[in-house]
């Protein structure tokens, strides 16, 4: 296993890094991964982000970087723990249906509590956490986002396997070792904010979070592996839009805990002896239209009016997820068929192989495996996307595309409000910049990268 996540490390980042392309002592006794969830690598600048500019001018930056699809949050959380697609480690969306959690509904896995009755199966691959554990090492994670998404970074934590710092689960009974753990934690710092409502209050979890990291993490665990999921951008600009006030406010708080955290690491002696990789989970879009997919299907007849298990849906955004009781193929079909009519659908995946590479099992669709989201007992076996476009918003941001919606009807929105999960490259790209004396400086690679990139990229620099 960490042959072969090494092996496509180098394959991938040799261009970017230092040393050459087998194994040599690293020269950083900490590789930091820092998160920024839903930032655009368009909305890094010298004016708004200085330590971000600064870190990008320095090191080096993937220009052809991509989120995991579908682009949402606890997809690329799980991809940035275990270096691997949906199609391995089994979470194929923010909403996920495993009929042993329930049978008719796909959960909303940002609540921890529910991924915990899985027990060792909530991620079906081994990732960083693991690798390292067997090695003596530790990954701490320190998160300021859903419970759900910091439990994915590091599943089997729980059990020992990595820490993984969130104000919530010292309030969770069955969270194995990570109560205690947490518990601790929350002695010697104050509570943390309630995320969801005005912007300064996520803007201040985050803030919490970098606490957490700078006052006890760094100094007291003194871990050779740290993930700091930092929340925003993505609350307030899923709330205002991309380049409202609101997100460039919310932008700069990032910017300015980053900037106290390189502050904190020289203080420790560990600047010039820290690798530091700057990622985002995901891009974004603002929403010029909504579709409500269950009441369209259900009008076509294609799904019960009631709840049950014939037809389960599971949304992540921008992109929905269909389940069809016994994998009926003439349900699906017929499915398919009602979707490519519609001037709202966009990209449609069926299960492969069809008749031609890269073909979907219904004609007019991709394979689920060209996008590494089929084979596994949990995957769909339809998932469609909305059209995209490069239309600007009020603010002058470019990216637009439709979200779905549980309640009120399918149309045009004219409100500020922004998502992902599509295919668009506005949600697709996302920010990848690594700096750190492991790292060349001041370089531009164009050669393609992903987020299931940086588990085998540590493992290489370990």
């Amino acid at each position: 296993m960490i042959a072969a996540m090494c092996r496509l490390a180098l394959f991938i980042l040799a261009a970017s890094l230092s040393i050459p392309a087998w194994p040599q002592a690293p020269k950083a006794a900490l590789q930091l991964v820092l998160v920024l969830d839903g930032l655009r690598p368009d909305s890094i600048n010298a004016s708004d982000t200085p330590n971000l500019q600064r870190l990008k001018t320095e090191g080096v930056t993937f220009a052809n970087s991509h989120a995991v699809f579908p682009t949402v949050t606890r997809v690329n959380a799980t991809a940035i723990g275990s270096g691997s697609y949906p199609d391995r480690n089994g979470i194929m969306g923010n909403n996920v249906y495993i009929p042993a959690v329930d049978a008719k509904h796909a959960f909303n896995n940002d609540d921890a509590k529910l991924l915990l009755r899985l027990g060792d199966d909530i991620v079906t691959s081994p990732g960083l956490a693991e690798i390292l554990h067997g090695v003596g090492e530790r990954l701490v994670v320190v998160s300021s986002g859903s419970s759900g998404g910091a439990l994915l970074v590091a599943p089997r934590s729980p059990r020992g396997l990595g820490l993984v710092i969130h104000p919530a689960f010292h309030l969770f009974e069955d969270a194995g070792d990570l109560k205690e753990a947490n518990a601790t934690v929350m002695k010697r710092f104050d509570p943390a904010p309630k995320k969801g409502g005005a912007a300064d209050a996520n803007d201040a979890s985050v803030t919490w979070a970098i606490n957490v990291l700078d006052e006890y993490v760094l100094p007291v665990l003194k871990p050779r592996v740290v993930i700091s999921w930092m929340t925003e951008p993505d609350h307030t600009q899923h709330a205002h839009n991309l380049g409202s006030p609101q997100a460039i406010d919310s932008i700069r708080n990032d910017d300015a805990q980053i900037g106290r955290l390189l502050q904190k690491l020289e203080s420790l002696g560990l600047r010039d002896r820290t690798d530091i990789m700057v990622v985002s989970d995901h891009g974004f879009s603002h929403t010029v239209a909504n579709v409500n997919v269950a009441q369209s299907l259900k009008d076509a007849g294609l799904m019960p009016a009631e709840e049950s298990d014939e037809v389960v849906l599971a949304p992540s955004g921008q992109a929905m997820a269909v389940h069809v009781k016994g994998h009926d193929p003439k349900k699906i079909a017929a499915i398919v068929d009602f979707l490519q009519q519609q001037p709202w659908c966009g990209v449609i995946f069926t299960s492969g192989p069809g008749a031609a590479r890269h073909q979907g099992s219904v004609a007019g669709t991709f394979s689920l495996d060209y996008v590494h989201l089929g084979g596994h007992e949990r995957s769909p076996d339809v998932l469609f996307t909305f059209p995209w476009s490069s239309a600007r918003n009020r603010f002058g941001v470019r990216g637009s595309d439709s979200s779905i919606v549980a309640k009120g009807p399918t149309g045009p929105v004219n409100v500020d409000t922004a998502n992902h999960g599509g295919i668009g490259p506005w949600t697709v790209t996302n920010t990848m910049l690594a700096w750190g004396p492991d790292f060349k400086r001041g370089v531009v690679v164009r050669t393609p990268a992903a987020n299931v990139d940086i588990a085998p990229t540590i493992l290489h620099l370990l």
